[in-house]
């Protein structure tokens, strides 16, 4: 049997979505986690674990529940990535004080250390997709991004400044 040649592809139209916030942040977010697993994926972690060890570092002492809030995952979500840096011995748990049902995190010396491979690595890889961009553009497009968040999730409790 005989194959017809493929159908060429055609440059596509963005119409209403041409300025459209959803669809172009959904797009590029996509473009991001495609194009992370060649500067991530040998590190072994999930992006969202990375993420976790950014926000312990930053917050030690931190709770699942404000991690939960900070990145917008179910408690249940956070709980999973969480025991899994736990059982590698990157994260420590210890009892809240005033409250022994809530458990505050913390790196070990190991999760600083794999911390700060990931960072460059997650850097490397920011750097890469914001290549159009000059120096200026970066920072302008970062500070608007806090801007829309902090707009956005007035009630998170987060520093965006």
């Amino acid at each position: 049997m005989k194959r017809s040649p493929p159908t060429p592809l055609r440059r596509l139209r963005l119409g209403a979505l041409r300025d459209n916030l959803g669809y172009l942040s959904r797009v590029l977010r996509n473009v991001s986690v495609q194009s992370s697993g060649r500067h991530v994926k040998e590190l072994g972690f999930l992006t969202g674990q990375i993420t976790l060890m950014g926000l312990i570092a930053a917050n030690e002492g931190v709770t699942q529940n404000e991690l939960a809030r900070a990145i917008l995952m179910s408690k249940s979500q956070v709980t999973g990535l969480i025991q899994d840096l736990v059982a590698r011995g990157l994260v420590a748990r210890e009892e809240h004080g005033d409250d022994r049902r809530f458990n505050t995190l913390a790196l070990t010396a190991e999760g600083t250390k794999a911390w700060k491979r990931s960072l460059a690595r997650i850097t490397r890889h920011s750097e890469e997709i914001q290549t159009p961009l000059d120096t200026a553009e970066r920072a302008e497009l970062a500070r608007l991004m806090r801007k829309l968040l902090a707009a956005n999730l007035p009630d998170a409790d987060i520093d965006f400044e």
